[in-house]
């Protein structure tokens, strides 16, 4: 497995945020997104460097860091081959997993070992083309509702107009009232964070938002540390 980093901090988005989390990053992406924040995760430009781990060796690293909330991240996790070892080895450390994805592959094998996807499909400002429908069907076909969580990073109008669609063409979110989690896009928010997130929650203010279980949370790391890694 390509591991770049394992450390020990809190979840910063998302429904757990704020619970004491060991993060295990891998390299590679198979999207580009124009405000990546990790562009490292997949650019040997952007100081990407990488250990090719076994699973075993890595559940014997997020062991020694003793959290029981672990989260996959990236990149993109469900590039790795060897996902569904590591999940099992770590489940049967009795540890809660979170995996965080870009929503545009499915790894069957993976979803039961899972108890939170964080799923962050990509929406205009991110790139063209970047949402991959077929994928997010078999996401809402498969899990469980308990067992996922939707977040869209919105910079502007014409995302939000976007994710509505969405939205409405997937009534499972409405009537499962799904977890859908609004988040500022961090490069335009870092100046002025308050001021981005009240721009979020005025757009929810709408009565479309009204039939949706729908959050505005800010990355609380993002406030914190900016772009800083290992935390």
């Amino acid at each position: 497995m390509n591991v770049m980093e394992i450390y020990r901090s809190v979840q910063g988005e998302g429904i757990l945020s704020g619970v004491p989390t060991t993060f295990v990053r891998f390299f590679a992406c198979n999207l580009r997104c124009s405000w990546c924040d990790t562009k490292y995760s997949w650019s040997v430009h952007d100081g990407g460097t990488w250990e090719n781990l076994a699973p075993e060796i890595v559940a014997g690293r997020v062991r020694e860091l003793r959290a029981r909330h672990i989260v996959l991240t990236g990149g993109e996790p469900t590039l790795q081959k060897e996902l569904p070892a590591l999940a099992h080895l770590l489940k049967e450390d009795g540890h809660h997993l979170t995996i965080e994805t870009n929503a545009t592959i499915f790894p069957a094998d993976s979803v039961p070992l899972i108890d939170l996807w964080s799923l962050s499909p990509k929406l205009q400002s991110a790139g063209e083309s970047y949402l991959r429908y077929p994928i997010l069907e078999r996401f809402l076909k498969t899990l469980r509702p308990d067992q996922q969580q939707w977040k869209f990073v919105v910079r502007d109008e014409e995302d939000e107009q976007q994710l509505r669609r969405l939205l409405i063409r997937y009534p499972e979110f409405a009537e499962q009232k799904l977890p859908i989690i609004l988040q500022p896009e961090g490069d335009s928010a870092t100046l002025d964070y308050p001021s981005a997130l009240e721009q979020l929650i005025e757009r929810v203010r709408d009565p479309f938002w009204d039939d949706y279980f729908v959050r505005v949370l800010p990355q609380m790391h993002v406030i914190i540390w900016g772009r800083k890694r290992w935390v």
